[in-house]
């Protein structure tokens, strides 16, 4: 009997893409089949038929298997000019806003937060804005149990922070062993939280401003409506959704969003 590997390989990878809902087809070849051979390694599979029968029995394994699929290098700041256009073009309007309604809370979602780089950019750009009797909420959430731990512990190394001036690590960290811990922030809160974009309602509601980004290049189309409408759902009136520069809004939601910079693929509430 001739055993076809790619036809075992591929059944692998559509169980994998059924359990967690991500579109794994549009993946290098060779990315997933590195990735899957390092779980298998680990958990001692030799085959992908072996591995594929313990996936079935272990959902364990199988959330490792996605994480290491969908694991990303995050840095703080990596790509700077959506968080400088957050700060220079949609803090002030919030605050216009929000002074008006004699409140000084922001509130912003960060989804799919990974290992924890956004929420805390997101703060920090906040804090170095803002006055200083003004509070920043941020929930930041993800699937990834591991992410969130390390997110929440809130060290880095020297890699990770390397984008960010200075006068800001100066500010905001302190050393760690090797690497760097953030700083207890007066008037900041970061809330980590497991949450799946798309099968569970939205956290919270009345967000000043939600960040998705490069995150719907994962998802179907059914599944980016579904979770866009429940942005549109958590923001409150005129909140800003940021999400990644390759993305687009699906043709079925746009009237939900207006444009406010095409460029950094920032959109307001309708």
């Amino acid at each position: 009997m001739v055993v076809n590997i790619d036809d075992d390989f591929n059944f692998l990878v559509r169980k994998i893409s059924k359990s967690s809902g991500i579109i794994l087809a549009g993946y290098r070849d060779s990315y997933l089949r590195r990735r899957i051979d390092l779980r298998m390694k680990a958990v001692g599979a030799d085959n992908y038929t072996t591995y594929s029968g313990l996936l079935e029995k272990n959902q364990n394994e199988m959330k490792e298997v996605i994480n290491a699929l969908t694991v990303n290098v995050t840095e703080f700041m990596r790509d700077k000019t959506p968080f400088m256009f957050f700060r220079e073009e949609i803090l002030p309007d919030i605050m216009e806003r929000k002074q008006k309604s004699k409140s000084n809370l922001v509130r912003v979602w960060s989804a799919a937060c990974s290992n924890g780089e956004e929420p805390y950019s997101i703060g920090i750009c906040s804090k170095d804005v803002l006055p200083e009797d003004w509070s920043v909420s941020i929930y930041a959430t993800d699937i990834d149990e591991k992410c969130l731990k390390h997110a929440s512990q809130g060290i880095y190394s020297k890699e990770q922070i390397k984008n960010l001036d200075p006068s800001l690590i100066k500010k905001y960290f302190e050393p760690a062993g090797e690497g760097f811990k953030i700083r207890s922030i007066p008037k900041l809160s970061i809330r980590f939280q497991k949450h799946d974009l798309t099968s569970e309602p939205p956290i919270s509601k009345h967000f000043d401003a939600v960040f998705c980004r490069n995150v719907m290049i994962y998802f179907n189309e059914s599944q980016k409506i579904k979770m866009l409408n429940d942005f549109y759902n958590s923001l409150s009136d005129d909140g800003y959704l940021i999400i990644g520069k390759s993305e687009t809004l699906p043709v079925e939601i746009r009237g939900l969003f207006t444009p406010v910079s095409v460029k950094e693929k920032v959109f307001k509430k309708v």
